[in-house]
């Protein structure tokens, strides 16, 4: 297979992208890191054969505190429609829903820690995951989606529009040092679904397994380009 040019979008220094980065470099990928937070320019269409948009604190309707987010969610309406890959994590996947066209908003209760999610996706198959979470905001499934990870403190936890778009409401990138920044926030959320600070480090012992999940999903993406 030939290089894939392939952008991340960076929206805060609290989601480095530093698991899909090693997985890129290790396929011999061109990698640019796009750091929004700090000024940076969105890529134009012409600059990426995949865009991975990852997290932030930001809810992805905030354009007035956050000038880029209209933008990008134009950039990835026009990636999907030039049938390019799109693969969102967290706001990412909100991103996605957003500029297809479906309703996101902030859901009743926070899901923090370590939560089983079902999976039942036509391309990966069927599983349970135990996957990391860090998210009040929720989004519907776009219109022509198919969701294919659910659980009971958050329907919506993944779609897949395509084989080469796919929105991820959970963390499978989520790294070691991740977890212990989490685990100390100071203004860490509460909640019927927010787990104790440590058990998101006990937690730790799942995150080779999420962590295989997520580099099979690029592998998947990557497959199809």
């Amino acid at each position: 297979m030939s290089a894939l040019k392939i952008s991340i979008l960076v929206h805060s220094p609290g989601a480095r992208p530093e698991a899909t980065v090693e997985w890129a470099l290790e396929r011999g990928h061109l990698v640019k890191i796009h750091d929004l937070y700090r000024g940076d320019q969105l890529p134009t269409l012409n600059e990426f054969d995949w865009l991975i948009s990852t997290g932030g604190p930001m809810n992805c309707f905030e354009d007035g505190s956050y000038p880029f987010l209209a933008a990008e969610a134009e950039l990835i309406q026009q990636a999907i429609a030039s049938n390019k890959a799109v693969l969102g994590l967290c706001l990412g996947a909100q991103l996605i829903a957003r500029a297809q066209g479906a309703s996101v908003k902030k859901n009743s209760h926070w899901e923090v820690g370590w939560h089983t999610v079902e999976i039942d996706d036509a391309y990966l198959g069927k599983s349970q995951l135990i996957a990391f979470q860090w998210h009040q905001d929720t989004f519907h499934t776009p219109e022509g989606a198919v969701r294919i990870a659910t659980n009971t403190a958050t329907e919506n936890q993944a779609f897949r529009l395509s084989n080469r778009v796919v929105g991820v409401q959970f963390h499978p990138e989520a790294i070691t040092e991740w977890v212990h920044e989490c685990a100390n926030d100071p203004e860490y959320p509460v909640g019927p679904f927010v787990q104790a600070q440590s058990e998101l480090v006990q937690g730790l012992i799942h995150l080779p397994a999420m962590n295989y999940w997520f580099r099979r999903l690029l592998h998947q993406i990557e497959g199809d380009l």
